[in-house]
């Protein structure tokens, strides 16, 4: 029985030196020459990296923009649609309210970060 109490003290004492599993981060986490969001604002809760290129889909209050590419933010997932802000290098905003965020705007035939619905497609004929 002291083994057992032993071992459930130690995994207590251990749970609260080690924090719990997906620790917050703050702005000084996010890599040189990247793009980060943050799950709360003012830097706060779970981060995620935008990367060069696709779509982060995920709730965002906070970001910080040390790469060197325009940041676009989505009200809503996919990164298309009307725009929650821009983040140019070297800015950051402690509070935004963003479902989306791009850094890269220039691929595909039509501009996936435009505002315009896509272009129907052209009658065969």
């Amino acid at each position: 029985m002291t083994r057992v109490r032993f071992v459930l003290l130690t995994a207590a004492a251990l749970t609260i030196v080690a924090g719990p599993v997906g620790a917050h981060t703050t702005k000084t986490d996010c890599p040189r020459d990247a793009a980060c969001v943050w799950d709360h604002p003012t830097f706060q809760g779970a981060m995620v990296e935008v990367p060069p290129t696709g779509c982060v889909d995920t709730r965002i209050r906070s970001a910080v923009n040390t790469s060197d590419r325009t940041l676009e933010f989505f009200m809503g997932a996919g990164c298309y649609g009307p725009r929650a802000g821009t983040l140019k290098p070297g800015q950051e905003t402690p509070q935004i309210n963003a479902g989306s965020a791009t850094g890269d705007c220039t691929v595909g035939p039509a501009d996936p970060c435009s505002d315009d619905p896509a272009p129907a497609p052209e009658p065969s004929g």
